[in-house]
């Protein structure tokens, strides 16, 4: 048999053994993308339109409907950002895949309208509120014009840039050794409980809190005075 045959014949048996990779089918990427796109419009608190381009998902082989998907920690707007999906479980959400997107968020924020210096007051004839483009901010609601006036801040800022809780000295909504109320999301269903928090933290912080009953530690992000969500991870 002539070599080229013979190469020919081998090539085509390492072809058809080689695994084939399908390719997500529409109505999944658009159900991942809806959910991803739901996540961020929720961290950043229901009022900001987010874009998602570019995606690149991939799924477990039999992987059921996407009901929720769960952004990595320290994620940011203004580029690439990975989100663990999950399915529905049987009651318990089931992990089926992730999913990468870059990420564009446009929402109400509080921006300079000139420098100011570190230390000084936060009054209102020096801020503005806009909706715009909130560039690269980590997945968390930014304060509002009400939160940040009066505060002093805690680093230099330049006239047009976006008042976050790291500029400005924020109080906390959560205090270490204080009972706080927790919120825990399964799918649709929430279920509420009580823990004490391990740590402090502001707006969209994450805290660990403990449960009284079982002393069990959970991760939970703070969304209110008193108020944590326990994030899925924990």
């Amino acid at each position: 048999m002539p070599i080229a045959r013979v190469a020919a014949v081998v090539l085509a048996c390492l072809s058809l053994s080689a695994p084939l990779v399908a390719q997500p089918a529409t109505a999944d990427v658009e159900a991942a993308v809806a959910a991803a796109t739901s996540a961020v419009r929720e961290a950043f608190g229901g009022d900001a339109d987010v874009a998602l381009s570019s995606p690149v998902l991939t799924l477990v082989p039999g992987a059921g409907a996407i009901v929720r998907a769960v952004p990595e920690p320290s994620s940011r707007t203004g580029g690439p950002v990975r989100f663990v999906l999950y399915g529905e479980g049987g009651g318990t959400p089931a992990r089926v895949g992730r999913l990468g997107a870059v990420v564009q968020v446009v929402a109400p924020h509080v921006r300079t309208r000139q420098k100011i210096a570190i230390g000084d007051a936060l009054t209102a004839d020096a801020l503005e509120v806009v909706r715009d483009d909130v560039g690269r901010q980590p997945l968390a609601p930014l304060p509002g014009l009400e939160a940040v006036r009066g505060l002093t801040t805690r680093k230099a800022l330049l006239a047009g840039e976006i008042v976050t809780r790291v500029a400005a000295v924020v109080p906390a909504l959560v205090n270490s050794g204080d009972e706080v109320v927790t919120i825990a999301r399964v799918g649709a269903l929430e279920v509420r409980g009580r823990a004490v928090a391990a740590q402090s933290g502001t707006l969209g912080a994450t805290v660990i809190v403990v449960n009284p009953d079982s002393k069990k530690r959970l991760r939970a992000r703070v969304v209110g005075e008193a108020l944590v969500e326990v994030l899925h991870a924990s």
